[in-house]
């Protein structure tokens, strides 16, 4: 059931994404279509003719023998049910992560734990610092290799070598690297184990 789910989440999301990219260009190729979406000539070909055989796109051959593709009334009307699902799915992602993570920011404040460093300006990263805004924790830096000097929701990104100066109770992983991997990395700045945290 959840592999059903799973399956039919993914099928709607590149529908979503190939009657968008029509809609914004009607002389996209299969090829350039699928570059954009990372699958396959075949697969997309597959999509190109179901959304045809359903109405929601029109497949016109012009003279070179080259194929436009044109949304219907029907399929302008499909992308619009699509981005909703998409956006109420993707909602109750974000509110799901965000449940999780205050639950996570609450154990740390019962612990003692009274500031915190974010490693990585990830999605889960900005989910976290709006969060922290809710906690009584202290937000002390956000520390990544990429994206140094960018503003991350009124935070600037620092370097990941401002930790040897930072003064913080823990810091806690946003990424998805291994735990192994990140503890050995962070080390060479004066990280202990017992100070990095994981959201599991």
């Amino acid at each position: 059931m959840a592999q059903n789910l799973k399956h039919n989440n993914t099928d709607s999301i590149r529908t979503l994404q190939i009657l968008d990219e029509i809609s914004k260009e009607n002389s996209i190729t299969q090829r350039g279509l699928s570059k954009k979406l990372g699958i396959g000539l075949g697969m997309v070909n597959s999509y190109l003719k179901r959304l045809a055989q359903q109405g929601y796109i029109q497949i016109i051959q012009s003279e070179r023998r080259r194929l436009h593709y044109l949304l219907t009334p029907m399929g302008i009307t499909e992308k619009s049910v699509l981005t909703y699902q998409y956006l109420k799915r993707s909602y109750q992602t974000f509110t799901d992560a965000r449940g999780k993570i205050e639950r996570y920011f609450r154990n740390m404040e019962m612990e003692g734990v009274r500031s915190v460093v974010l490693y990585k300006a990830t999605v889960i990263a900005e989910i976290s610092t709006l969060v922290i805004q809710d906690s009584s924790l202290d937000l002390v830096a956000i520390v990544d290799e990429t994206g140094i000097g960018k503003r991350f929701l009124g935070y600037i990104i620092q370097p990941v070598e401002t930790l040897r100066h930072l003064s913080f109770d823990r810091i806690l992983i946003t990424s998805e690297e291994p735990i192994e991997q990140v503890a050995e990395y962070l080390a060479q700045y004066g990280i202990k184990e017992e100070n990095i945290c994981f959201l599991q």
